[in-house]
């Protein structure tokens, strides 16, 4: 007869509150340091890079690296400070959090996938044809909505990308902060509060920025994070501790890069789509705690199928208009 013995967990050392607490800051000093050391060999290569003469300083401190660079020392600062502020009511979610949270862990974030296939698809085919021309017949020219009432181009603008590198940024934001919402709320408000705020955004950018041309899905995205700031304000008892806290770091973090990278980024679109995803959830979000914010009712979710399919229709008409196979 051969016996099998299962290790007893009893025998394994248990961290006490305080030992688990110092674990957890450790490890955000470790990834706050990577975060330093990054920022600092990225930035250092510029500055060598301008005082060597290869390139001229207005190309280093516009360059999309070089900003990245800033605020991977910026993040590495403040992951040094929140870790010293860190405490067991920051790392210790309630069982109603807990139990909240698990039901939304099976939810597959399919609208997400859509609406990130469809700006994939517009962003490839943009690639195809030269990005320069594809902006021109598809991007949101703010003269051309306005003189030529090319009012499609609020929405076309939206699906379209200054590179793979732009896509690549907003793509996992697309992802992280959709699927957020597709497993705390439900996915019908997901396309509604993004195609909201992606014309939002666009008419904010058009009242305080009518020159140029706008290109990008964050104005949606924006939305998408206003949304769940206000989410993560009136579900606080079903979050975790520092939700809205990283909310709320997400924007503050966004603004100071607009700030800082303003000649290329559309901060109007971005402040636009915020406003709109945050008025969408004041007005959407059930301020009773004991009513489910995951059902919604048969309106919301034929806007939601309605909100998805005009984004998709967008993309169509992106990718025509960019391949010049129509002309509006």
């Amino acid at each position: 007869m051969s016996l099998q013995y299962e290790k007893s967990e009893e025998n394994e050392p248990q961290l006490t509150p305080e030992e688990y607490l110092e674990e957890q800051k450790s490890a955000v000093r470790r990834r706050s340091y990577w975060f330093l050391a990054g920022g600092v060999l990225i930035t250092g290569l510029h500055l060598f890079a301008m005082f060597a003469g290869f390139v001229t300083a207005q190309e280093s401190f516009r360059s999309i690296f070089f900003i990245l660079g800033l605020f991977a020392l910026v993040g590495g600062v403040w992951g040094i400070y929140y870790a010293g502020k860190l405490t067991l009511k920051d790392l210790i979610p309630s069982p109603e959090a807990i139990d909240f949270i698990r039901q939304g862990q099976l939810t597959k974030p399919y609208f997400s996938y859509i609406l990130i296939a469809c700006i994939v698809a517009v962003t490839l085919c943009q690639m195809g044809t030269g990005l320069d021309k594809s902006i021109d017949a598809a991007g949101f020219d703010k003269p051309d909505f306005l003189e030529k009432n090319q009012y499609w181009r609020i929405l076309t603008g939206g699906a379209l990308h200054g590179g793979i590198l732009h896509l690549y940024f907003n793509g996992q934001a697309l992802y992280g902060f959709g699927s957020l919402i597709e497993s705390l709320s439900n996915r019908a408000h997901l396309a509604t509060a993004f195609l909201l705020a992606v014309i939002g955004g666009g008419i904010v950018s058009l009242i305080f920025s009518p020159e140029g041309t706008s290109v990008g899905a964050s104005g949606g995205i924006m939305g998408l994070v206003g949304y769940l700031a206000i989410y993560g304000y009136r579900r606080k008892r079903q979050l975790p501790p520092d939700f809205l806290k990283s909310m709320l770091v997400n924007i503050g973090f966004i603004a100071a890069f607009g700030v800082v990278a303003y000649q290329i980024v559309d901060n109007f679109a971005h402040l636009g789509g915020v406003l709109t995803g945050a008025i969408y959830g004041f007005v959407q979000i059930p301020k009773d705690i004991h009513k489910n914010p995951r059902e919604v009712g048969t309106i919301a979710e034929i806007f939601g199928l309605i909100a998805l399919g005009i984004f998709i229709f967008t993309s169509i008409l992106s990718v025509l208009l960019i391949l010049n196979l129509i002309k509006l």
